[in-house]
């Protein structure tokens, strides 16, 4: 993988540079992060590393830039903070996997190798939903005028009530499934990706409605 590497840490850095060209990866090691988004706006990488407490921005912020740019890849967090809310904030402002230091090498490989397999992971065609075309693989929906791109949890969260149409998901419910959560952080974590999702669904021509049940969750809605 071509991976990028955001850490002010000169120690942790240099040992990790040392990890990943054991493995066979390529790692950008950038040490702030706007020295990274200068990085990202010339090269491409398969997966980010940021460290939660940059000296010039914070990972949740970094990450938030990233996604707003509309570069989508997979994003693993490295932070000393082991709160769940804060792991809750960092998932939330579109990480995809979090890890707590200090941590082994193993660890952090097995983990953006599952990082990778999900993002590369191909389904073989496409869905249409009325006006609207659902790409799995770039995870874009289309209608007759306009695309929309998704963050990779996005599409998750998307899938997860595509395929209980017509039913009522809880929060919970969602929250083991995008989240791998399995209890309530006491957040709105869920409510404010759902409110993404609709934003992002207006585009013209789109029939897909998400509804929400007051107290009880979501139902995915076609309205072709």
């Amino acid at each position: 993988m071509n991976l990028l590497l955001v850490e002010d840490d000169p120690e942790l850095g240099r040992q990790m540079v040392g990890w990943m060209a054991d493995a066979g990866h390529d790692l950008q090691w950038e040490e702030r992060g706007k020295s990274a988004i200068k990085w990202l706006k010339d090269h491409e990488c398969d997966a980010a590393i940021l460290d939660v407490g940059l000296p010039d921005m914070d990972g949740f912020s970094l990450v938030e830039h990233l996604r707003a740019e509309g570069l989508m890849m997979p994003v693993l967090f490295l932070t000393a903070r082991a709160s769940v809310a804060d792991r809750v904030r960092g998932l939330a402002a579109g990480g995809d996997d979090y890890l707590t230091k200090p941590f082994a090498a193993e660890e952090l490989l097995a983990r953006l190798d599952a990082l990778h397999r999900r993002a590369t992971h191909a389904q073989p065609t496409q869905r249409k939903i009325g006006h609207c075309r659902l790409d799995p693989v770039k995870r874009r929906i289309s209608s007759d005028t306009d695309t929309v791109e998704l963050q990779p949890r996005e599409w998750t969260l998307l899938e997860v009530l595509m395929n209980h149409e017509g039913r009522i998901m809880p929060k919970q419910f969602l929250l083991e499934q995008v989240w791998d959560i399995r209890f309530d952080p006491g957040t709105n974590v869920v409510d404010a990706m759902i409110c993404r999702l609709r934003r992002k669904l207006e585009i013209p021509g789109c029939d897909i409605h998400i509804e929400t049940i007051r107290g009880k969750g979501y139902v995915f809605k076609s309205l072709a």
